[in-house]
């Protein structure tokens, strides 16, 4: 299995104007790919070493990982932190209960003394230099005997980075980690040395009606009205160096942070975003295009809708639903959507047919430089692969999107580990085990989540399992999936009414008690052994040569279009520090349709519905809405503005990053991007993509005048 996913990932993964240029360009590579003229062609005020420098200050700075998978960024001397509302969705989530639901209600701290911890596993990390180690890693790769796809796997370049770590000027500061990574499909190598901190408090987030107006009905529309931030700050030792949450640990001190405008914007103005693009794959062949559009994002699309409905129901119901279910749907329908979107994308702007294209400007670039030899059959063995591998991973898509959802919790995983433990007769392991479960159970038995989750499994089950086994490809799929009609629902409704893991009770005793054979032939259990044994015949049927000769056909493709391209394309995104530059512009995404670039606080009130709980108002912000009094936060007509549109080349990682205007002072945040431009990661539209921003007025305004944050803005260099 771990074969199969390694590669997925590698294969998958490889005077003003208004035009946005493509790309998330690395920025230790200005120099070399011409980078500052064009930055200053496009309008920005900044020299380049005050964009990037390891040596002074630079906006390098003042932006990092926040989480793991977003962006923040710094805008105080003492660690204040930006970022969205999404990227700290799934902490303030899991602080929050009922009695003290600081999601659905908002949190803003009144001095830093009311701070608040957040879970350990959210951090704040910064980038401190970045190297090119291309030399280094083939040098390995001879001795160990490392084709192309071994270089791109963990087990090759961890050990590398460790190494390079520990020779580095690095070596000794608290919280040091290095990433080595390829690029460019594998023909260069990056290694980013970067400092960890993890103390990160919440400071101020404002309810879910306000952070997520619009909820899964606005993601990736436009236009927008919703506060997407949350501000938090990072605490570190004494010494200002990375450290464990403590009582005596202090805020951050940084010499360089950003600065925020307040003076606003007009179309037409210069933007840069710095931040964290996650991944992009605009090398792949015509066929690898509609290979993901067909056997990835198709099942998710299909499945995935219908099952967000049934989510949607089931939160409506009541506080108790909607926290047990809304981090769960924030993340699935984030993706079905986006996978969904990309098929319509695809097909209306036509990319196959471009990709195609492509490849025969490549086939004759190849012609004219006397290369036919050394990129012979690449393209042709790209697309036999895509062929010959196409139903498997399929399959495996659906039943990530269906049978993979019904997950049973912790009660799953631990009976498997009891169940293996008695089997190799290890009684203490397997006592140890059952110590461990019964003492989480008793506290679940207090919770009436425990017993809802199983019957919002088996409402799932109904809803996923049929459509699993209606539209599963060849003959091997799990023998429930032969069933079909009143025989499927009566399977599942006899698994959820005679499992042991649906009632704690009667679960902890069989732990306790070593009852073997009731653990080992119960239902539900059986279901999910039999779906880990599915998905491991499913992964059986991929030859590991197969796999290494296609990575390499990939590997070489992409090192011929960078050669066609004169090297001018930016590497394909993959979670590393990136700046991408463009302009605050308008959306025409078609014929006699013109979307304005910029939103106010009246746009929210006119969408408000009593009906749908994507458009419920908040009542506090309905009250200073109706006095129209926004202070310092008003443009000069007097309205607050919310939202806006840049062209900025960006993706999935770089939710939070700043928004910056020529002069590198923050004006907005980052957080989504079009529903027409959801084939951007896979080929950049300069006409139809589009950055959608929250404004940092309308961000103030909520700490400020709505949550009574106030103290944060004496930290602030608000110009």
């Amino acid at each position: 299995m771990k074969k199969f996913l390694i590669l997925l990932m590698a294969f998958v993964a490889m005077c003003p104007s208004l035009r946005a240029d493509e790309g998330m360009w690395l920025l230790s590579l200005m120099k070399q790919q011409h980078l500052a003229d064009s930055l200053k062609r496009a309008g920005i005020k900044l020299k380049p070493e005050q964009v990037y420098s390891e040596t002074g200050p630079s906006l390098r700075e003042c932006v990092g990982i926040f989480g793991g998978g977003c962006t923040g960024e710094v805008v105080s001397a003492d660690g204040l932190v930006l970022t969205n509302h999404h990227c700290g969705f799934q902490y303030v989530h899991d602080m929050s209960s009922m009695g003290n639901d600081i999601m659905k209600d908002g949190y803003f701290a009144h001095s830093r003394s009311e701070e608040l911890r957040t879970p350990e596993n959210l951090t704040f990390t910064f980038v401190l230099a970045v190297e090119d180690v291309t030399a280094e890693v083939e040098k390995q790769a001879r001795q160990q005997g490392a084709d192309a796809y071994d270089c791109q796997t963990g087990g090759f370049l961890a050990p590398i980075a460790d190494s390079l770590l520990t020779v580095s000027r690095f070596k000794d500061m608290k919280g040091m980690r290095a990433r080595l990574i390829p690029y460019f499909g594998g023909n260069q190598f990056y290694i980013f040395y970067e400092q960890t901190y993890g103390d990160v408090r919440l400071v101020a987030n404002p309810p879910y009606n306000i952070g997520q107006f619009g909820g899964n009905s606005d993601n990736w529309m436009w236009p927008r009205h919703n506060a997407d931030f949350a501000m938090f700050r990072i605490y570190a030792d004494k010494d200002g160096q990375p450290a464990a949450y403590s009582p005596d640990n202090v805020p951050l001190h940084r010499d360089k942070y950003l600065p925020i405008s307040l003076k606003g914007y007009k179309e037409g103005d210069f933007t840069m975003i710095m931040g964290f693009p996650g991944s992009t794959e605009r090398y792949l062949t015509a066929a690898q295009v509609a290979y993901q559009m067909q056997n990835m994002n198709g099942p998710i699309a299909m499945a995935g809708n219908p099952l967000l409905a049934l989510y949607k129901e089931v939160m409506d119901m009541s506080d108790e639903n909607r926290l047990m279910l809304e981090d769960d749907y924030f993340s699935l329908a984030n993706m079905i959507k986006n996978y969904s979107g990309a098929i319509e994308s695809v097909e209306k702007t036509h990319l196959v047919d471009e990709k195609r294209a492509e490849e025969a400007r490549f086939r004759d670039y190849c012609r004219r430089t006397g290369q036919e030899a050394e990129y012979a059959g690449v393209i042709d063995s790209i697309a036999a692969f895509c062929e010959a591998t196409g139903d498997m991973i399929y399959n495996n898509m659906l039943y990530f999107i269906t049978a993979r959802q019904i997950s049973s919790g912790a009660a799953y995983g631990w009976c498997s580990e009891w169940k293996a433990a008695i089997a190799d007769n290890a009684m203490t392991k397997a006592d140890s085990i059952a110590a461990q479960a019964v003492a989480a159970l008793a506290t679940a038995q207090r919770q009436p989540t425990y017993a809802a989750r199983f019957d919002f499994d088996r409402r799932q089950a109904h809803l996923l399992i049929p459509i699993m086994a209606k539209n599963l490809k060849g003959a091997n799929k799990p023998a429930y999936c032969n069933l079909t009609g009143k025989q499927l629902n009566a399977y599942i409704d006899s698994m959820y009414t005679h499992s042991i893991l649906t009632d704690s009770l009667r679960l902890a005793k069989a732990l306790q008690t070593h009852q073997r054979e009731v653990v080992a032939n119960d239902p539900l259990l059986r279901f999910h052994m039999d779906n880990r044994q599915f998905r491991m015949e499913v992964a059986s049927h991929m030859d590991e040569q197969v796999i290494r000769k296609a990575t390499e056909n990939v590997r070489k493709y992409t090192r011929g279009l960078c050669d066609m391209y004169n090297n001018t394309k930016a590497p394909d995104a993959n979670f590393t520090l990136r700046m991408t530059y463009g302009h605050v512009t308008d959306l025409i995404p078609r014929d006699g349709v013109r979307y304005d670039w910029r939103t106010v606080l009246d746009g929210m009130f006119e969408k408000e519905s009593k009906t749908n709980s994507d458009y419920f108002i908040n009542e506090r912000l309905r009250t200073l809405y109706k006095t129209g009094n926004y202070g310092r936060y008003a443009r000069k007509d007097g309205k607050l503005q919310t939202c806006f549109l840049s062209n900025n080349d960006i993706t999935g990682g770089n939710s939070g990053s700043p928004v910056m205007n020529a002069k590198g002072e923050l004006i907005g945040l980052a957080f989504d991007g079009n529903s027409e431009s959801l084939c951007s990661d896979l080929k950049f539209n300069a006409a139809l993509q589009r950055c959608i921003n929250v404004d940092i007025r309308f961000v103030l305004f909520i700490i400020d005048t709505y949550g009574g944050a106030s103290y944060v803005l004496d930290e602030l260099d608000l110009r």
